[in-house]
């Protein structure tokens, strides 16, 4: 074993200590969940050129793994997955009322199997060379942004794991929609994620007090506060630790209406928080935070496995749309790059080379 090629070890492990820096400093952010993705990529890009060069075969061995499951994944994980969504479409239909929110992943399975499969029967080259370069460049960001949805689903999951201290004064409880005047089984478990947290805080210290957010929509007969706080009632949360915001409808507006009230209610005094919600939920929650000026985390009650997808997907278009000038911008410019400035990027280097003498 060459122990100079150990000294490469610290480029993950530089990732690895940024990593945690990031997600201390902000949770609620892709940045945290990149750098921990490049330094999981550069240590096993590390261990398999150490392996190879270096190692023995038990080395070489396990190096291999990650590069076996790359082409597994590359020959039949697409497949599966596009099998695993149209499969969890049905579920979804089978359990959920029928909504265009419930068929995302329909929507998702079917543009990855044209993805695979138009390719097979129109391949670019046979149209002019600007509808050639526009298609590659079309792939190149469709391919962009399921790398980039990977590394949005890491950040959830990372915001998840968070265990904030049982030394709250408020919790905020985000609301959503209510029937008939009472919270619904996911209204219901944000609700019982939030009055864990207190009973398990009162014995140790003061118990904080639920900041129940959520206005009345059109179609709903009282505000989701006034709901939430009917069944913290009955569960035995006592009505002096309740708050109500009532006048939210957004979860940005669930953020600053929310904030208004602790500040009252603190009489400006600086104040320990968090914020209930689903798993789901919780990223996007913690960007609203941020930007009501709420520097908090969150904690994420559990979803039925067969409703995450479309759940992902769902938050996933809302944190484009937080993006979208830039995610426009974005993809004009590499569209206009990938099929006008490119070819003809590509067309001078080769007239370079060619009339270069040899």
């Amino acid at each position: 074993m060459n122990t100079g090629f150990l000294v490469w070890y610290l480029i993950p492990l530089f990732f690895l200590l940024l990593f945690f820096a990031a997600y201390r400093f902000n949770k609620a952010s892709l940045t945290a969940g990149f750098i921990l993705s490049c330094s999981l990529v550069s240590f096993i890009g590390i261990f398999f050129l150490h392996a190879y060069f270096y190692g023995n075969r038990v080395m070489r061995t396990v190096s291999a793994i990650p590069l076996l499951a790359v082409i597994l994944f590359m020959s039949f994980g697409v497949y599966l997955f596009i099998a695993f969504m149209f499969l969890n479409t049905h579920l979804v239909l089978k359990r959920e009322k029928r909504s265009l929110k419930h068929i995302l992943t329909l929507f998702l399975a079917i543009g990855l199997l044209l993805f695979l499969i138009v390719p097979r029967f129109i391949h670019p080259a046979t149209f002019p060379q600007f509808v050639e370069y526009f298609t590659y460049s079309a792939y190149g960001l469709i391919i962009f942004y399921l790398l980039h949805l990977t590394q949005f689903i890491i950040s959830m999951v990372l915001c998840n794991i968070s265990r904030p201290k049982k030394n709250q004064d408020y919790i905020i409880v985000l609301g959503c929609w209510i029937s008939n005047g009472k919270v619904t089984p996911i209204l219901a478990r944000r609700m019982d994620k939030a009055i864990a947290f207190y009973n398990q805080q009162k014995k140790l210290h003061t118990p904080p007090k639920l900041v129940l957010s959520g206005g009345k929509g059109p179609d709903e007969t009282c505000s989701e506060a006034e709901a939430m706080r009917t069944y913290a009632l009955e569960q035995g949360i006592p009505d002096e630790h309740l708050l109500l915001e009532s006048n939210s409808v957004s979860t940005l507006e669930n953020m600053k209406f929310s904030k208004e009230i602790m500040d009252k209610d603190s009489g400006g005094k600086p104040y320990q928080c968090i914020y209930s919600t689903n798993n789901y939920h919780v990223f996007r929650s913690g960007i609203y935070a941020r930007k009501s000026g709420l520097k908090i985390n969150g904690i994420g009650a559990k979803t039925a496995f067969y409703y995450l997808p479309n759940a992902i997907l769902r938050e996933y278009i809302a944190y484009i749309y937080i993006h979208l000038k830039w995610n426009i911008a974005f993809v004009l410019i590499s569209l206009v790059f990938g099929s006008l400035i490119l070819p003809h990027l590509v067309n001078k280097v080769l007239e370079l080379l060619l009339s270069s003498p040899h």
